[in-house]
């Protein structure tokens, strides 16, 4: 079933977008992190305040599709910058920022003031049914409703009050949805099992055409329709961006150790990949200490702190004599340990041999995948 024969959802549309929703009115959605505490997919309030470490960002997709960096220390709200131009653009939302001392850039900001490009959308909105969520549907979508892996004796949908049964054809994995149930939007339905509530679904209707595949995404994320615009999200991130790691301490980005003491590493990336890091003491001596045979290898999650001690960790990384400790880290976003020096690896805390130390720039750059790489060094005293 076509949605714009339906005159109740063409109506619905009209209403939806001539009216600005207030709820998500210059709100934007979270792109990338390396920050803690954040994940791709948040929805951020013009409010809410945004706390970014030193050294660490956060990538912004906002509702036009425009993409608004902003690089810690930094403490701060959307609604903070007063921009000059009123345009609502990414690269004049930057300069307000960078007005106010933050460290803030524009990704593809000098597009702002091209024509716009119209993508027409349209197509397949599989719905499953056995779970609760929040769908999308432009008036050129088609609803189907997926068949359940255990189906019950009787399925349905109830809407204020009103049930409508469900049965799919023999052998048919799903459903188009029925033609006598218009959709509005923010409608919801129950899903009933056997007369049991068992999940809700929750519709919302979106513009027809877009400017451009990043404000489709924006778009369907600001209504609350994550999981659906989850996969074109991380998409998004990796045909737009760089990756980024982000390297610290548990006491912060310019730490101050005694001789002997333990060194906590906290690392964040916003992509997926594998980690590799080295320390080279005051007295020139280096030392490979991430992997080193830790537990679960180099793997190293998008989006998700991770403290490089305890069980992780097989090689202690500890300050070294009084002066300066440089640490640093590689993160490949393939396993390339089978490619690396067999001293990279070693578990023991061995000193790498000199001409080794002086040339991991190289070896890494080598490996001929995309490599990442941050630092920061440590006084000891």
């Amino acid at each position: 079933m076509r949605r714009p024969t339906l005159p109740a959802l063409a109506a619905a549309l009209v209403l939806c977008w001539a009216t600005p929703r207030a709820d998500a009115a210059d709100s934007a959605v979270l792109l990338s992190a390396t920050a803690p505490g954040y994940a791709p997919g948040m929805v951020i309030g013009p409010q809410e305040r945004l706390r970014v470490p030193d050294g660490a960002s956060l990538t912004l997709l906002l509702r036009s599709g425009q993409m608004l960096k902003l690089r810690g220390p930094v403490e701060t709200s959307l609604d903070r910058a007063e921009p000059l131009r009123q345009d609502g653009s990414a690269l004049s939302l930057a300069e307000a920022f960078r007005l106010r001392g933050v460290d803030a850039s524009a990704i593809g900001g000098t597009r702002a003031a091209a024509p716009e490009r119209r993508l027409a959308r349209g197509g397949d909105v599989p719905v499953e049914i056995e779970r609760s969520g929040t769908w999308c549907i432009g008036a050129a979508d088609t609803v189907w409703l997926m068949r359940p892996a255990q189906e019950p004796s009787e399925l349905g949908l109830r809407r204020r009050g009103s049930t409508r049964r469900l049965a799919w054809p023999a052998g048919a994995a799903r459903l188009e949805w029925p033609g006598e149930l218009p959709i509005e939007d923010g409608d919801r339905f129950e899903v009933l099992a056997d007369g049991q509530a068992v999940a809700s679904l929750t519709f919302r209707l979106t513009e027809g055409t877009a400017r451009s595949e990043a404000a489709m995404v924006a778009q369907g994320l600001l209504l609350g329709c994550r999981d659906q615009y989850a996969p074109a999200l991380r998409r998004l991130a990796r045909g737009s961006l760089p990756p980024e790691l982000w390297l610290s301490t548990d006491r912060g980005r310019q730490p101050v150790q005694k001789p002997g003491e333990r060194i906590n590493l906290q690392v964040m990336a916003d992509a997926e990949g594998w980690l590799y890091c080295v320390t080279t003491r005051s007295d020139g001596s280096a030392v490979a200490v991430f992997p080193a045979g830790a537990i679960g290898g180099a793997a190293l999650p998008a989006a998700t702190p991770a403290s490089l001690h305890g069980q992780r960790q097989s090689v202690a990384l500890t300050a070294g004599p009084p002066g300066t400790q440089h640490v640093q880290c590689w993160l490949a976003d393939r396993d390339i340990g089978p490619e690396l020096p067999h001293a990279l690896l070693d578990a023991s805390g061995a000193r790498l041999p000199d001409r080794l130390a002086g040339e991991l720039d190289a070896i890494f750059a080598g490996t001929g995948g995309r490599i990442t790489r941050a630092a920061l060094d440590i006084r000891v005293e």
